[in-house]
């Protein structure tokens, strides 16, 4: 009985099996680029400082959308698409009036070196919900609240992904 934990325990760390955010390598960034731009736009511009602080290494110097870039075997750039924030009503009450929406924060990722795409992430995203339990103004700060939140989540898939591969 031992012994066939011990082979299960073998097999599943021989096949590479970790979980996402927690392997050991360097991630998807290969590990002889030394620079690495970040391009954005609207919405992902917010996420440019956290990203940049997160993925600045000793041997990485990470910049946001730089407008002057040399191409070299030393230089990717990670394409950061997010998709329109989604804000839709996902609950009424008895009358039809709207008492729960749902909010999704989605987007995924491209690493490129010298014009060619080398990972991509796929879609991912965070979502949760918004209960009206006042006034517009409470119902905004409640939505600008969760905004923050989901930001800060996707931001850590996203980290987590680059640094797994997955």
């Amino acid at each position: 009985m031992m012994r066939a934990l011990w082979l299960v325990a073998m097999m599943l760390a021989s096949c590479g099996y970790h979980l996402v955010g927690h392997g050991d390598g360097a991630g998807v960034i290969p590990a002889d680029v030394q620079s690495l731009n970040i391009i954005s736009h609207d919405e992902g511009n917010l996420l440019l400082p956290a990203l940049r602080e997160q993925l600045a290494t000793d041997t990485l110097t990470v910049t946001g959308n730089a407008k002057t870039v040399h191409e070299s075997a030393h230089h990717a750039r990670l394409i950061l698409q997010v998709n329109p924030i989604s804000f839709t009503p996902s609950a009424y009450d008895a009358s039809g009036i709207a008492i729960q929406y749902r909010m999704v924060y989605s987007g995924s990722l491209i690493l490129e070196r010298e014009g060619t795409a080398i990972w991509q992430s796929g879609a991912f995203s965070a979502q949760g919900e918004v209960y009206v339990t006042g006034d517009p103004t409470s119902i905004e700060a409640s939505r600008q609240q969760l905004l923050t939140g989901l930001r800060k989540q996707w931001l850590r898939t996203a980290v987590g992904r680059l640094r797994s591969g997955f």
